[in-house]
């Protein structure tokens, strides 16, 4: 019984610490987004939003991403604050943005959403919410 106890245990165990290797500012493993877009500013390169290309509404956005989910698009004077999380939901590597507090331009409200992964580089993101496309390039 107690070697069973012990076996439960360290399934746990386990599963919690695996559990903790897919939020957001973990680099450990190579396929994390995390590895890349916490690395440098970041703008958009394409947004095609409901088949419609928007990518102009972000001209002058630059983004930061931080090591501990920490979110900021700059545009002239005026920054906004949100954060990102970084997940595998379903087998699909996902990230999620959202922003903080009142006065959010609509623009950025449009990027809240549970992007899945398509591609990565160092110098390209590529996401999709499996109609919309967005994509970040390094600045």
């Amino acid at each position: 019984m107690l070697a069973k106890l012990k076996s439960i245990w360290t399934i746990g165990i386990t599963v919690i610490a695996l559990a903790g290797c897919s939020k957001s500012g973990s680099t450990g493993n190579p396929d994390d987004i995390a590895s890349v877009i916490t690395q440098g500013r970041w703008v958009i390169h394409y947004y095609l939003n409901q088949g419609k290309d928007e990518t102009g509404n972000y001209a002058g956005y630059v983004f930061s991403f931080g090591n501990a989910g920490a979110l900021s698009a700059t545009v002239s004077s005026n920054t906004n604050a949100g954060t990102w999380t970084e997940l595998v939901d379903s087998g699909k590597r996902k990230l999620v943005i959202s922003w903080a507090g009142g006065g959010i331009p609509v623009v950025l409200l449009e990027l809240e959403d549970d992007w899945i992964l398509k591609s990565k580089s160092s110098t390209l993101i590529e996401l999709t919410n499996g109609t919309d496309e967005l994509h970040f390039m390094k600045q």
